[in-house]
């Protein structure tokens, strides 16, 4: 190690700040972004202020000095304000503000009680094309019966009997009027504005529960008018936005597992309805974000794309493309990428590879192409550390489908000693490993500052090499998506990196499954971490809120005996458990619930396997209070240490 550097730490990692959200301004000359914890201590979420840097370059300057949480900053059309969303007036309720572009005093649009949600796709808030109004998603307030009895402790859960919907509410910005303008009894979840002001195009379903998102549609409605029916399939939608003259939406689709994590096909469609039509069929990549040409015969689409980012021009009328970008790297906002563009056709997006942390840059486009230019530099930490090198990883997985993940060598790393191998598997599956700056989140290079190889696979259903790809563990999660894994551990082996008798295995979510489904199968891991994983799926069926997800990517009924669910259940298979496994959850995941690791956990007590459960309170599937995600990392790092 160099004596310039040192070893990477917990506390280090919680010293990276979350930047997201680049947006550039109308005239071009101004990208307001957001830079956040990626903890939270004592609020509801972490905190977050929005800041503005210069295309031309130079020292980004704070414009907003809230006490919690400032996000979604949104040009107004005309490029002389902002608005964004802040709970500084009372913790939990987010408002709507708008502030001038130089800054000065927040001004409050809203005092509203009810939740303003924020899903990943980051569209909660938009202005009316027109600059007149603004649109933003609300869910039902709590009703003032509700509020007596809550506070008279007769709250007796009436489970699925009272739905809270989510709406769109339109606000004037000149009179801060505020009306609701989406249909009775339709969950909203995402929209985008006609460019004539006067309608909506909509994500939705008939039903307000998370589960209800894997049947949804797009629908058009105007303003506090019936909603018209414009596509449903069996995929799931995301995304919709109107061509310029509005006879046409384009929205992507695929088969996903997490609201907001999507990825995949770009379509269109008739803006009145009709068949769809899939304008980038068989392209190797998932897009996940897009925007129209002024003349609404092009789209640029963004997207995971073979390991990295790429960025695609689409003729929409013969389907013809291009990559016009591509880069071994992460244009990241929660994982998902996305830009922001101005007609001249430069972009802004938040850029992270593995040796750089997440920074605003510009993508310029110069005959044809895009180059990037760094605008930010935010973390001047990072020359600290030494850190894993990073590289890609091909070989061949289950029946010679071609496969790709990423390696992290253990910090000193030489050639011809093996080490320990801890296999990290993403959840999803409908996720992806990506080329990011592991040092800033997570375990990876935590693991390999303690002399840790770890493998990244993106096994079959991970985004980035097709829809095909993506939907291909449908019906057999735990099979040869599994297989593709081992099979990857065998590559690293032979290329003499792995210790065979030294091997781990850690995920969350459907990594976390993976985990438990792995030490269930095989005895080849000394050790396991299954963080918020799934060992029982019947159950799993019966509590959580994505009731209709495994359903879904099993392709079967839940209640078949002897079906998939019993199938691929780790428990299913209790007699074979004998890797010690350490268990962590948030004790409020509605997406995996608790009563999953408890299963899981009890199964390996009675069998007599080392084991522990770590449960954190107030957390759900996310954990992101500061005091929890050090205990996890210190724990992981234990774990290890004892049993690999």
């Amino acid at each position: 190690m160099s004596s310039a550097k040192r070893a990477l730490t917990p506390e280090d990692v919680l010293g990276f700040k979350n930047v997201e959200d680049a947006q550039i301004s109308p005239d071009g000359t101004q990208v307001a972004f957001v830079i956040g914890d990626s903890f939270k201590v004592d609020t509801k979420w972490p905190k977050s202020t929005i800041w503005l840097v210069a295309t031309a370059g130079g020292e980004p300057q704070q414009l907003t000095t809230g006490p919690r949480t400032d996000s979604l900053p949104r040009w107004s059309p005309d490029g002389s304000q902002l608005a964004f969303l802040s709970d500084r007036l009372a913790e939990g309720q987010r408002q709507v503000f708008v502030i001038a572009r130089d800054g000065g005093e927040a001004l409050a649009l809203t005092n509203i009680a009810g939740a303003i949600p924020t899903p990943r796709g980051l569209n909660a808030l938009q202005w009316s094309p027109d600059g007149r109004t603004l649109a933003f998603l609300m869910e039902d307030p709590e009703t003032q019966e509700e509020r007596v009895k809550r506070a008279a402790k007769d709250d007796a859960i009436a489970f699925e009997q009272h739905p809270k919907f989510v709406r769109v509410l339109v606000i004037d910005v000149d009179t801060k009027s505020i009306r609701c303008v989406s249909p009775d009894n339709l969950q909203i979840w995402e929209f985008g504005w006609h460019p004539n002001s006067r309608e909506i195009a909509a994500v939705v379903s008939d039903q307000p529960y998370e589960w209800a998102w894997y049947t949804n549609r797009i629908v058009r409605f105007g303003l506090g008018e019936l909603a018209q029916t414009v596509w449903q399939s069996q995929r799931q939608v995301a995304l919709p936005v109107w061509s310029p003259e509005g006879n046409q939406i384009a929205f992507i689709s695929s088969n996903w597992s997490d609201r907001g994590c999507v990825a995949g096909d770009v379509w269109t469609i008739d803006s009145r309805g009709g068949e769809a039509r899939n304008i980038t069929a068989g392209i190797v990549a998932s897009l996940g974000w897009l925007q129209w040409s002024s003349t609404g015969q092009e789209l640029l689409a963004i997207g995971h794309d073979r390991g990295g980012t790429g960025l695609h021009r689409i003729n929409v009328a013969t389907g013809e493309r291009s990559r016009v970008w591509w880069q071994q790297a992460a244009v990241a906002e929660a994982h998902w990428p996305r830009f922001s563009a101005w007609l001249d056709g430069t972009l802004a997006v938040v850029l992270e590879d593995a040796d750089h942390p997440r920074d605003v840059w510009l993508l310029r486009e110069r005959s044809g192409a895009f180059e990037g230019k760094q605008l930010t530099h935010l973390h001047p930490q990072a020359a600290e550390f030494e850190i894993g090198e990073s590289s890609v990883l091909h070989w061949q997985g289950a029946g010679g489908c071609g496969m790709q993940g990423l390696l992290i060598k253990p910090v000193g790393f030489q050639p011809g000693p093996r080490y320990p191998l801890v296999m990290w598997v993403h959840g999803g599956p409908t996720g992806v490993s990506a080329s990011r700056y592991y040092a800033a989140f997570g375990w990876n290079q935590l693991l390999a500052a303690a002399g840790y190889a770890v493998f990244l696979p993106n096994y079959r259903g991970s985004v980035g090499m097709g829809l095909e790809f993506a939907e291909s563990n449908i019906g057999d999660m735990g099979g040869k998506d599994f297989e593709d894994m081992l099979l990857g551990i065998d590559r690293l082996i032979k290329l003499g990196v792995a210790d065979p008798q030294r091997l781990a295995i850690a995920g969350w979510s459907y990594g976390g499954f993976t985990a438990a489904w792995a030490v269930s199968q095989t005895d080849r891991f000394k050790a396991a971490v299954m963080g918020a994983g799934i060992s029982h799926w019947l159950s799993f069926h019966g509590k959580s809120s994505l009731a209709d997800w495994d359903a879904i990517h099993y392709a079967t009924s839940p209640y078949e005996l002897a079906g998939r669910f019993q199938k691929f259940s780790p428990l299913s298979y209790h007699e074979n458990l004998s890797t010690p496994t350490l268990i962590l959850h948030g004790a409020e995941d509605q997406d995996v619930p608790v009563e999953q690791s408890y299963l899981f956990f009890r199964a390996l007590k009675d069998k007599g396997v080392p084991t522990e459960l770590i449960v954190y309170p107030r957390e759900d599937h996310a954990i992101k209070e500061r005091p929890h995600l050090l205990d996890m990392s210190k724990r992981v790092l234990a774990w290890f240490r004892q049993y690999l």
